[in-house]
């Protein structure tokens, strides 16, 4: 069921049952600003990753289904209503041991037919390590956001892992050169479009993560993100915008494939190709790891969740839905307020926190605030 750009959706309701801690759970006429709020270990997360399940399509807490299952039960749901001008649709997720299924209208559909459907962005306090953390953290993170725009960069990722797993295998039973050789012939063409793909969403995001940047610190600093290949990861301190087309691009890893054969053989791990690669953070040209004090690093990891937003909107013409899960606590004031500014430009915001005095009397005033506690899961 295609959607045309611009036929915005939202979530109307939605419905948990055996649902990680909860046994049911009913939640009907949502509007644009939803805040949950009650103490640690009540469900509050529960609830924004089962939204996250039935928009991008994925779980920012695990990659098991099995443990999206309550203890002690068999199988678990999650349902929700999705509203447009001219839409009125019904996603639901079963999860029944490890394997999960979805339904769109009660029609069993794929993942990649429901990609795209409703975006949305999640923002966690997680997150906040984002500039510090690790490259797969960072790869992850642009990868989850490539998904969501482009079905067939999902397909091709998807395709690459499979390959780095297959040639892995090789790697641990000491397989003879040549078939290695055939699964890196492979490897290199399907890599380079996943290193295409990838340079193309860094293009994308960039002018909204330096507007946002620019708004949100009231400075003049500048900020880039900076795709680094394998090839080229090592002294980072300063750095360039690195740009390749494909034929060199390809080139250059088989190239580098070949000379860290050795290396991939002591290792018995694949260590040549995109899964190595690296996106930085950049903060006046040199590598905000370093050089980023820690109220930059929080404008960064903010800059690029709303640039993220904005991106989606771009690709897609609609609007994301906005997961913020329990990082109001770790922002301050300023920032707090620049958030609200943005979520009032009607896009539908959920956020969880244990202190609703986060917010002030006009933003509760225009919320929809569902108190959780003792009895609700």
């Amino acid at each position: 069921m295609a959607l045309e750009a611009g036929d915005e959706l939202h979530i109307a309701s939605l419905d948990l049952l055996h649902f990680r801690n909860y046994d049911a759970f009913h939640l009907d006429d949502v509007g644009y600003l939803t805040i949950l709020v009650g103490p640690n270990a009540v469900g509050k997360t529960s609830i924004v990753e089962a939204i996250q399940l039935v928009t991008a399509l994925s779980s920012f807490r695990t990659s098991k289904a099995s443990r999206l299952v309550k203890w002690g039960e068999t199988r678990a749901h999650v349902g929700a209503r999705l509203v447009g001008e001219s839409r009125d649709l019904e996603i639901g997720l079963d999860i029944v041991g490890g394997s999960r299924s979805y339904k769109l209208n009660g029609k069993a559909k794929r993942v990649s037919d429901l990609t795209g459907l409703l975006p949305a962005v999640t923002f966690t306090p997680d997150d906040l390590h984002l500039v510090k953390g690790s490259a797969a953290a960072r790869r992850d993170a642009l990868d989850a956001l490539g998904a969501q725009i482009s079905k067939n960069f999902a397909a091709v990722r998807g395709d690459y892992v499979k390959l780095v797993k297959q040639k892995n295998r090789a790697l641990k039973a000491e397989e003879a050169d040549a078939y290695l050789a055939s699964i890196d012939d492979v490897l290199v063409r399907v890599g380079v479009q996943v290193l295409s793909h990838r340079m193309t969403i860094v293009s994308r995001i960039q002018p909204y993560f330096q507007r946002f940047y620019r708004e949100i610190s009231g400075g003049s600093e500048r900020v880039e993100l900076n795709y680094v290949p394998c090839w080229l990861r090592g002294d980072d301190d300063e750095l360039t915008r690195y740009a390749f087309d494909r034929d060199e691009a390809l080139a250059r890893l088989e190239a580098y494939g070949r000379a860290m054969r050795p290396v991939e053989r002591a290792r018995r791990r694949a260590v040549a190709g995109p899964h190595a690669d690296d996106v930085l953070f950049l903060l006046n040209g040199r590598n905000a790891v370093h050089f980023a004090s820690q109220g930059q690093q929080r404008c960064i990891v903010l800059a690029y969740k709303l640039a993220e937003a904005a991106a989606i909107e771009d690709a897609t013409g609609r609007k994301p839905v906005l997961l913020l899960d329990d990082v109001m606590s770790e922002l301050d004031e300023h920032r707090r307020a620049y958030f609200m500014e943005f979520v009032a430009d009607d896009i539908q915001t959920f956020i969880t926190t244990t202190n609703s005095a986060y917010f002030t009397d006009a933003m509760k005033r225009r919320a929809r605030v569902v108190r959780l506690g003792e009895g609700t899961a």
